[in-house]
């Protein structure tokens, strides 16, 4: 049963390592190939605009055709774009070559929850998401520290290529699971069909809520992604094998509290996780502005609002990622598909704002951060206040 969950989580790691891992060497990369930090940062940007647009074909093209014939076909496009990226020699081909990187990771990011959801609900898929989560999540933890370590002694280039070998060979562990596709259940691909599948996945109050809240925590994830390198390094003067270490301890965070939110599934209702995650993620995003505000940036000042900044994630996506698709098993991968693309465009959004706004300090990644965190818990309660109430509370309401 496991392997259900270790390699699709082993593919989906595939973005984090196309992202975490050359975040340590973002300002060396501007400065060897002559670009602004807004150009930097908008190779990340687009990264998330790739991964955005693929998110509305990939989960249609697996309900049609099975799941592992997208996955495999995304995954070459990574290797190749990844090659692309190695050799750029301006802003804008790797611009263009992250575009077509994000484009190529998202196939595992559409589909690997509706492979879960093929075969299990309830529970048991709570688990194999979380133990997807933690393989997807040793990525984060892993790929800066070994980024770091690349840049000291070779060319950030062969961050790319490292990518690219990675990618083969996540491309080979999908020999070790079936086709999940029931062909029984396989549909037709028509336009029509595809936009009344997501209208009606739209009208769905509790798929909606749970995707908004995902959506909102992935854009103020995001914009920390795009600028903590620059934050670290170039304003704290964090030495880059200093900043991995920290953002490695923060991924832990978010691990262990994915790890642990399926025991808390048995005791507490999905939607008080979703409220209460989304709760912790406002508070120190806001603790965080502050700081910012102030000029109160060094890095002891931000290590503990950042961690549990970053841990509310893995605290809200496992409950929330159930309660999105438990209804909508027939068109699972839609509804994953669905998902992703609210999230990953948040994504984009996250970053792009923090692209445009960058002027040398840390406010527009934490004004960003604390906006969408405010959003999201604001939509976790107008979703799921009252679902959330114990069961006795809400009788006598």
């Amino acid at each position: 049963m496991a392997r259900f969950a270790l390699v699709p989580g082993a593919l989906s790691a595939a973005r984090p390592m196309a992202t975490d891992m050359y975040l340590p060497a973002l300002p060396m990369i501007a400065r060897d190939l002559h670009a602004t930090q807004g150009q930097a940062e908008l190779s990340m940007t687009t990264f998330f605009l790739g991964l955005m647009l693929g998110q509305p074909f990939y989960g249609p093209l697996s309900d049609r055709f099975g799941r592992k014939p997208p996955l495999l076909a995304g995954m070459m496009l990574f290797v190749l774009a990844s090659v692309a990226c190695s050799l750029a020699a301006t802003p804008q081909v790797l611009i263009a070559g992250r575009f077509l990187q994000g484009l190529g990771s998202g196939s595992a990011i559409a589909i690997s929850a509706a492979t879960i959801r093929d075969r299990y609900t309830g529970h048991q898929a709570a688990r194999l998401l979380a133990l997807r989560m933690m393989v997807l999540g040793l990525s984060p933890i892993l790929a800066p520290v070994l980024g770091a370590g690349l840049i000291s002694v070779v060319s950030w280039r062969f961050i790319f290529w490292f990518a690219a070998a990675y990618g083969l060979l996540a491309s080979a562990l999908l020999m070790l699971i079936p086709e999940t596709r029931d062909p029984a259940h396989r549909t037709t691909i028509h336009a029509a069909k595809v936009l009344g599948i997501y209208a009606r996945l739209v009208k769905d109050r509790t798929f909606l809520g749970a995707v908004a809240v995902i959506a909102f925590m992935q854009l103020a994830f995001s914009a920390y992604i795009a600028d903590s390198s620059f934050v670290f390094i170039k304003i704290d003067h964090t030495p880059p094998w200093l900043y991995s270490a920290i953002y490695a301890s923060n991924a832990i965070g978010f691990i262990s509290l994915a790890q642990f939110a399926p025991n808390l599934m048995r005791r507490f209702k999905a939607e008080r996780l979703i409220l209460a995650g989304s709760a912790l993620q406002a508070v120190n995003a806001v603790i965080l502005f502050a700081l910012a505000v102030s000029g109160h940036v060094a890095v002891a000042f931000l290590l503990a609002p950042l961690f549990l900044f970053l841990a509310s994630f893995g605290l809200v996506g496992g409950p929330a990622t159930v309660t999105a698709l438990h209804s909508h098993g027939p068109v699972a991968g839609s509804a994953s598909s669905l998902l992703s693309l609210l999230q990953w465009g948040s994504a984009a959004v996250g970053s792009g704002l923090v692209a445009a706004m960058a002027n040398g300090t840390a406010l527009p990644m934490t004004a960003v951060m604390m906006g969408a965190a405010v959003l999201g818990v604001l939509t976790a309660m107008l979703a799921f206040g009252r679902l959330a109430l114990p069961a006795a509370s809400a009788a006598a309401d």
